[in-house]
């Protein structure tokens, strides 16, 4: 089994992060075809329809999201400590189950209420009802899927969870072009792709586990039901801030499609297809907070601090270079990244100013995730929320309204870019507090050490 506690810091990071990377800008390159496919054959109404339903998705996943991420974290800690994982391994499968039929049902009921909300009325309203509500039926294989990837990160083991999510977005392409472009089934095809790929590569995923836990040593630890109920509290305790943090994301989008409907179909068209840019664009550094998430999660369970340390520094600066690259590479391909979406010429223009605006301030947002792996992966996910709610809810939202009503959709964007400014600042004091905190700590035990040392 892969193991980071030992050998080069930063190349085992970049180990976990690359394959992941690849995975995840395949994904995110698959849901720009799908927008782009949406967009050409449904039309700018169909475009809208999944920019008003990607929050209502975001909402009813973001329980699973952070619960599986808590899992990947403690299974690292218990890979770190050569530890067995079976009680953590069924406590997750439960929390799927469970958290999958939870979503259907709320998908059903809640969908309608939460857009009449958002001012989203008429056909786009229809359809973003229809791909969420499709989408969430099937969600248990969209769930499943992650809950595998969850644990092949814990382990270390990027390379098996980057050929599942490849295989995932080759089906997911395949799909979405027989359901749309060749049945012609509309925005429900789109949706009915995402579970069809994710139900496939879920089912080999799971199967390959299956066989190996079964091959492994018969000596460890019985596994119970009190153990399997203590592995979901903990699951849940650590995941519940995680989860609260993409709930809030997801609540921020959902009033954000409010402020910007007023300025018409076209600009919510180009805020699905900013919004799915900002996924392809993040997914780098996304993977590099989750890499240290697992790189920290491991060698905490090791105790091997120093490394810790090592990796936190090496990430922010590799996160650093990155960034400008992806921005150099944005500002001057805007043009034509704008015009694969949509014939609509008012979409374009509201694209490439987007790009324009927020891709030189695209650092202070790539950091914060970055920092946040480390922050989750000592099952510290409170700092993440905090920041999240300052930056997006009390800072993002009320200057986009401020500022839409003042500057049009320009002002939005701005929004976006002093809401990031102010997320890594709150980022950057929590970790100068932290690291304070470790070193007051370490004098203390050394006093302690020197006094029992040298006392009678």
């Amino acid at each position: 089994m892969p193991d980071v506690t030992r050998g080069p810091v930063l190349g085992g990071i970049v180990r976990i992060a690359a394959p992941l990377a690849v995975a995840s800008l395949l994904q995110q390159g698959y849901l720009l075809v799908d927008s782009a496919v949406v967009g050409r054959c449904v039309g700018v109404s169909g475009l809208a329809a999944m920019g008003a339903a990607q929050p209502l998705y975001t909402i009813l996943t973001s329980l699973f999201t952070g619960v599986s991420n808590a899992f990947s974290v403690r299974i690292g800690n218990l890979t770190g400590g050569r530890r067995d994982d079976r009680s953590a391994l069924l406590a997750l499968s439960v929390c799927t189950l469970v958290w999958s039929a939870l979503c259907a049902v709320a998908a059903v009921l809640a969908s309608g209420p939460l857009l009449a909300l958002t001012g989203v009325s008429g056909e786009v309203a229809d359809e973003a009802r229809t791909f969420v509500v499709t989408l969430c039926s099937g969600m248990v294989a969209v769930y499943a899927l992650g809950a595998v990837c969850a644990v092949l990160t814990g382990r270390g083991e990027a390379r098996r969870a980057t050929a599942l999510m490849i295989t995932s977005s080759g089906l997911n392409a395949l799909f979405v072009w027989l359901f749309v472009v060749v049945w012609r089934s509309g925005i429900a095809g789109a949706a009915l792709a995402v579970v069809a790929a994710n139900a496939l590569t879920a089912v080999a995923g799971l199967l390959r586990l299956v066989r190996e836990q079964r091959r492994r040593p018969s000596g460890a630890a019985p596994v119970t039901a009190a153990t399997v109920g203590a592995e979901v509290r903990r699951g849940l305790r650590v995941g519940t801030p995680m989860s609260a943090q993409y709930l809030l994301i997801g609540v921020g989008v959902l009033a954000l499609v409010w402020i910007i409907m007023p300025f018409g179909e076209e600009a919510l068209a180009a805020l699905t297809v900013v919004s799915r840019l900002e996924l392809l664009t993040t997914v780098l550094f996304l993977n590099l907070s989750g890499a240290l998430m697992v790189f920290t999660a491991q060698n905490t369970g090791a105790g091997q601090d120093a490394r810790i340390r090592e990796g936190v520094r090496g990430t922010v600066w590799l996160g650093t270079a990155l960034t400008a690259l992806v921005c150099l590479l944005l500002l001057a391909g805007r043009g034509p990244i704008a015009g694969l979406f949509s014939g609509s010429p008012e979409t374009r223009l509201i694209t490439e100013r987007y790009i324009l605006i927020t891709a030189p301030f695209f650092l202070c947002y790539t950091l914060t995730i970055v920092l946040h792996g480390w922050f989750n992966g000592v099952a510290r996910a409170v700092v993440p929320l905090i920041c999240t709610a300052v930056s997006f809810g009390v800072v993002r939202l009320p200057l986009s309204y401020l500022l839409g009503h003042a500057w049009g959709v320009d002002g939005v964007m701005w929004a976006a870019v002093i809401g990031w400014a102010v997320g890594l600042g709150y980022t950057l004091l929590a970790t100068w507090h932290s690291a304070v905190t470790a070193a007051r700590g370490q004098r203390r035990q050394l006093l302690a050490e020197a006094e029992s040392g040298v006392s009678p």
